[in-house]
């Protein structure tokens, strides 16, 4: 980035560095996530506050994946500690998507260390998962 005499930034500068579209910027500044520091003729520019701030928003929708509501929370509401909620939310649907992505490793690594042609239909113990999973729905179906 290179930036001006007093250390701001246009929005094309800012939108090339972190690699999304002026549009993006424009669009986080409507949904109040952003606010350029200053306009020059009527052109935003912002500073290095701003850009840690474009960062920290990158960083938590691309880690955390929160939404854009989420991430106005935690930004915007740092009085009221609702962000801790927010966040103590996204905590949890991470173990679980955690969860879930082990059991996925688990089974994918399972399939192809399988000496079967065919692990999806030939696996005795995919087909035990799947008889597990179906289970339930058969009890409630009948």
């Amino acid at each position: 980035m290179l930036g001006d005499a007093q250390g701001t930034f246009s929005i094309g500068e800012v939108a090339r560095r972190f690699g999304v579209a002026v549009s993006t910027l424009r669009w986080w500044e409507k949904q109040g996530l952003l606010v350029p520091s200053c306009r020059e003729s009527g052109r935003r520019r912002y500073d290095a506050a701003d850009v840690r701030r474009i960062a920290l928003i990158q960083l938590l929708q691309q880690t955390a994946l929160m939404s854009l509501d989420e991430i106005r929370t935690v930004l915007n509401d740092g009085r009221s500690g609702e962000w801790r909620d927010t966040v103590k939310a996204r905590l949890a649907a991470c173990d679980e998507q955690l969860v879930r992505l082990q059991a996925a490793q688990a089974y994918l690594s399972h399939a192809l260390r399988c000496r079967r042609d065919d692990p999806v239909g030939g696996c005795p113990r995919l087909a035990e998962e799947i008889d597990s999973w179906l289970a339930p729905q058969a009890v409630s179906a009948s």
